[in-house]
């Protein structure tokens, strides 16, 4: 009798745990408490699998929305900027001045979800079964620590960053597919690290330049961005953001290894897709013990890093 009535308190506290912590990322209020007592610990993620939870879907459940992870990642700088976009289609300017209005909120909340996050990744690395590469890429076992496999991109030089993005990256892809409607497949995009993604999009519609705004109607990680993937890595406290995917190969609470396939190259989001836009990943890296991007000379060094480390992962398996 005593252990029914402990089992179901058991249980019950896993729920209003879950039920507590999602209440509070949809409404944007901060936890309760300085001891951060509505906390999903390992622990208790550990339990709710025991109870036949489906990891994932556990993980999903726990962590917001793109939009929402965007405003914990941009600056007031970015923030104000959102507020009143210029060439934008009206869904875009909707888009944006969400995350706006989000950024104040979410960004204070940010270490709170992180420890979340955290929590996550470390109940269900152990719950990742490794997907064979070969069945995603002919040539998978060439990967080397790159964005892609080795010689399909290249990049920029380091006197074109000037005209660049300051705390982003553009990588130029090879082997790029050019399909009707100015769509474009690149190479497969490798994970640069071991994390749990935290937002992934895609369904992206919009179209090139037609007239004096830039058009977007609906899906992707955000209007400009086009489809894409952010991966939180607990063990480096970074957020790698990829964009203008063609599609995608992961989802939103799973856990990835380094050198894993997130999603072809594309050129989705309304900068990408325009004439003269594509053929490039935008790659953003978020130090989040510092709280700030990496500038684009620091995202070029992390991959010459990455590239000299190499690939940590064992053979793919051959399909049959």
């Amino acid at each position: 009798m005593w252990f029914r009535i402990k089992h179901s308190v058991q249980i019950l506290f896993f729920i209003i745990s879950v039920m507590c912590v999602r209440f509070a990322m949809l409404s944007l209020n901060p936890y309760p408490g300085a001891s951060g007592d509505t906390q999903i610990s390992e622990d208790a993620v550990r339990e709710g699998i025991k109870r036949g939870y489906d990891p994932q879907a556990l993980a999903s459940t726990l962590i917001p929305s793109s939009g929402h992870i965007l405003a914990m990642l941009i600056d007031d700088e970015d923030s104000e900027e959102y507020r009143d976009l210029d060439g934008l289609s009206y869904p875009a300017r909707l888009y944006y001045r969400r995350i706006a209005s989000l950024h104040e909120s979410m960004g204070a909340l940010r270490p709170r979800y992180e420890a979340v996050f955290d929590a996550l990744y470390a109940a269900l690395k152990d719950y990742a079964p490794p997907i064979p590469r070969v069945w995603l890429e002919k040539e998978a076992d060439s990967w080397q620590g790159d964005v892609t496999l080795p010689h399909l991109f290249t990049l920029p030089r380091l006197h074109d960053l000037d005209y660049s993005h300051t705390f982003a990256l553009d990588i130029f892809l090879k082997g790029v597919e050019y399909l009707p409607g100015n769509v474009q497949r690149g190479p497969m995009i490798h994970s640069l690290s071991d994390g749990i993604v935290v937002a992934a999009a895609s369904g992206w519609v919009g179209f090139p330049r037609t007239g004096p705004s830039l058009s977007f109607l609906k899906g992707g990680i955000s209007p400009k961005s086009g489809n894409g993937v952010i991966v939180y890595s607990p063990d480096e406290r970074r957020y790698f953001l990829y964009f203008h995917l063609y599609d995608v190969l992961v989802e939103k609470g799973q856990i990835v290894r380094r050198g894993q396939a997130i999603g072809h190259g594309g050129n989705t989001g309304v900068n990408a897709r325009k004439k003269g836009g594509g053929d490039h990943l935008h790659l953003e890296i978020f130090d989040a013990a510092k709280g700030k991007a990496f500038r684009n000379t620091q995202i070029i060094a992390f991959l010459k890093e990455s590239a000299r480390k190499g690939s940590p992962l064992p053979p793919a398996v051959p399909s049959e």
